[in-house]
């Protein structure tokens, strides 16, 4: 089998390094322009190219599935419902940021006085999801210590400041059980759970439930997504004994699930 010798090993690295830059260049030059512009309007090649969910760049699925990522559809159709009533919003499982930053700019183009918690490790999963690999499901590449960690606070950071929502985004890191405490004098209207494992939604769950504001929409992501058991059986568990009831919604054949606080 050939081998690369050091120097081919080290002019790929200096073409990405090269590559690296020209995208941020793209990118920096790219975003002021684009984050005037209505959501709906940007090109979903552009959201590819800044690593964000607009509108335009949501597939449509064959067929209506609970098994895809995040819709931002489905996030612009519940927006309006919820920041009406009083409270902040949070996102739990930032990732790299591709609704967060979203979700920022709905708040700035539409002058809302709201600040969206952005909740996360930054570093993958700790040991708590062993507890989610003995449920069971569907296998997936990233459930495991240290899944989805290709992504930090610095990455997702940058992309606020370069969209500008830096007044609307605010980024808190750490595992839930040290973070979420700091935030118990929150009310919040609107909250995204997008944390893959049982232990994760149980916490936010435990939290964000009682300072919810009557009208709040809390969004469950990975609801009867295969890979991601601990989801239904925590919001399942959680729900057993409150009255709101799991409703679904579905855009572009993409399925998700909410409740909406009574």
């Amino acid at each position: 089998m050939a081998t690369s010798s050091p120097e081919s090993i080290a002019r790929r690295a200096k073409r990405k390094v090269r590559e690296s830059r020209a995208l941020r260049a793209i990118q920096d030059a790219s975003a002021p322009w684009l984050a005037n512009r209505p959501l709906a309007q940007v090109p979903g090649w552009l959201g590819l190219l800044h690593d964000i969910k607009v509108p335009r760049g949501a597939a449509s699925l064959p067929a209506p599935t609970a098994f895809c990522a995040a819709n931002v559809n489905i996030l612009l159709a519940l927006l309006p419902q919820a920041v009406v009533h009083d409270g902040m919003l949070a996102e739990c499982g930032v990732y790299r940021g591709g609704t967060l930053v979203p979700t920022g700019l709905y708040l700035k183009q539409n002058s809302l006085a709201k600040v969206v918690y952005g909740f996360d490790s930054f570093q993958g999963f700790d040991a708590s999801v062993d507890s989610e690999i003995a449920l069971g499901g569907r296998a997936s590449s990233d459930k495991r210590r240290g899944g989805f960690g290709d992504t930090s606070l610095e990455y997702v950071a940058a992309k606020v400041r370069r969209w500008g929502v830096e007044q609307q985004v605010r980024l808190v890191k750490g595992y839930l059980e040290r973070t979420l405490p700091r935030y118990a004098h929150e009310r919040f209207c609107f909250v995204h759970l997008d944390v893959d494992i049982y232990e994760s939604y149980r916490l936010a769950l435990e939290f964000f439930y009682p300072r919810m504001t009557p009208g709040g929409v809390i969004l469950f992501d990975e609801y009867n997504d295969p890979p991601w058991p601990g989801c239904n059986k925590a919001v399942d568990e959680f729900l057993r004994d409150k009255p709101e009831p799991l409703t679904e919604i579905e855009r572009d054949n993409h399925l998700k699930y909410f409740i909406r606080k009574l």
